[in-house]
């Protein structure tokens, strides 16, 4: 089910260690010390792509490693219906001010959406010529989203961070 190989570097949750451990057997530690006990070998086996983590033991090591994108990532790529929701993993923007630059000039186009959502549902359903009116008020809506999401992260990383 899962994406993740033996020995990929790209697995999501070797990539979360890294960002606070540099071993298996300190994150295991923290992990505890946290109360989530939890083994190295058990760390080793999802980060080897052997084993596929529980939630509860994401949502520990999120929290622990101080990366919050893990969530949506294991979300992603583990489950069939998480991989439909998320689209894309989010991450944790280093810049806050590009994703508020960006927050900003969708929400200077949120007039012309409420306009078009209005002209679209005032006859109850949708014609043909209302497609591609919809079409725009979806990319801005996810553009806001996206964003939203970034900031809730960015957030939750500052929040652990203290």
């Amino acid at each position: 089910m899962g994406r993740n190989h033996p020995k990929d570097p790209d697995n999501i949750y070797r990539q979360s260690r890294l960002e606070r451990f540099s071993s298996q057997e300190k994150a295991a530690e923290a992990l505890s010390a946290a109360g989530f006990p939890v083994s190295a070998s058990s760390l080793k086996g999802y980060e080897n792509g052997d084993t596929i983590p529980p939630a509860d033991a994401v949502a520990a090591m999120a929290e622990t490693y101080g990366t919050p994108q893990l969530k949506w990532a294991h979300c992603h790529q583990q489950c069939p219906l998480g991989a439909s929701v998320v689209e894309d993993p989010p991450t944790v923007v280093d810049n806050v001010y590009y994703t508020l630059f960006n927050l900003n000039v969708a929400f200077d186009q949120i007039d012309d959406v409420k306009e078009k959502l209005r002209a679209i549902v005032a006859d109850d359903r949708i014609t043909e010529d209302e497609k591609p009116l919809l079409d725009e008020v979806f990319d801005v809506l996810g553009k806001i989203s996206e964003n939203a999401l970034e900031l809730r992260l960015w957030v939750e990383r500052q929040r652990q961070q203290r």
